[in-house]
């Protein structure tokens, strides 16, 4: 991750920010945020992690100020939320969940104690392949199974207009196919990818499965 983007994140003011106006303050934001969750709501359906058949454990790594809370606290029995950034994680509104500090370079948990990794919007914060495999590669360790993560799509149009435009970014955006190879390298196979919209958004939803 950026130097700019961890300073940003442990920011008191940023994280007040993150937490009480970034999903809400515009139309897009709020379009985004609703997108988002019931797409990951689609995908974990799929896997049968639901409000009746909730799964032991999930890691939500980073958790932010805890936006998906209400989504997978009700889908599991235990919601840990980790995050390496202290100041978001003193903005989580449900302080009773289990609280970890924690990069997901380096995810202090044991070998396949969860049944789910959750990682939404952090992979893009890499520039370097070999980060992004480490990454993957541990939430697929702490994980019996599934991991939930997310990448930017490098052939979408917003990154194409960047680049046409010469416009520096400090996010890192991936091909479908590059994603795929770097979660081979982590031992993952993609059972399902979910495009807000196709080319003319950055943002995809991954579901991962350990190889056996």
């Amino acid at each position: 991750m950026s130097d700019f983007a961890s300073r940003r994140y442990q920011d008191d003011e940023y994280a007040a920010y993150y937490a009480d106006q970034r999903w809400t303050a515009t139309r897009h934001a709020r379009a985004t945020h609703r997108w988002e969750t019931a797409a990951i709501a689609a995908l974990l359906d799929r896997i049968g992690m639901t409000a009746g058949a909730p799964a032991e454990r999930i890691v939500d790594l980073p958790c932010g100020a805890g936006r998906m809370r209400v989504l997978l606290g009700a889908r599991c029995r235990r919601l840990i939320q980790a995050d390496l950034a202290a100041a978001m994680l003193r903005r989580r509104a449900h302080s009773e969940d289990w609280c970890l500090q924690a990069s997901a370079l380096c995810i202090p948990l044991a070998d396949e104690c969860l049944d789910l990794a959750f990682c939404l919007r952090v992979v893009h914060h890499f520039a370097h392949r070999e980060e992004r495999v480490r990454l993957l590669g541990e939430l697929g360790r702490v994980s019996r199974r599934w991991v939930l993560a997310s990448f930017f799509d490098a052939h979408s149009l917003p990154v194409l207009r960047d680049r046409l435009r010469r416009r520096q970014r400090i996010l890192t955006p991936q091909s479908p196919a590059g994603f795929r190879a770097e979660a081979a390298a982590a031992g993952l196979r993609v059972v399902a990818i979910r495009h807000r919209r196709r080319l003319l958004s950055k943002q995809v939803l991954v579901l991962l499965e350990k190889h056996s």
